[in-house]
């Protein structure tokens, strides 16, 4: 973990950090209401299936960090940013990629 780019290291902390508690509070919801005989179908908003929106979404971005990571040898938004801003362009990501690779 220590040769992963700070961004990417942020985001597998955050996904540590974030998804196992929200799954096991999903898990949980689910228990109370079979426990307490709730019927699932009074149950109309979404309070119940936060957790598996914020799962999804926080290992979508760390799909995208870690993936970015292998090719790029750094983060996903701190590439884009460098590339809206002018400071290298896909190839010199790919090469950047490619050269640390190596080493």
């Amino acid at each position: 973990m220590k040769h992963l780019h700070e961004e990417v290291r942020f985001f597998v902390w955050a996904w540590l950090a974030v998804a196992p508690p929200s799954a096991i509070w999903f898990a949980g919801m689910i228990l109370y209401i079979k426990i307490n005989h709730i019927d699932p179908s009074t149950v109309s908003d979404a309070s119940v299936l936060w957790p598996v929106m914020l799962f999804f979404f926080i290992t979508m971005l760390l799909v995208a960090e870690l993936g970015s990571q292998s090719k790029f040898k750094t983060g996903f938004f701190t590439a884009w940013l460098q590339m809206v801003m002018g400071e290298v362009t896909l190839e010199g990501l790919y090469q950047r990629g490619r050269e640390t690779g190596k080493s």
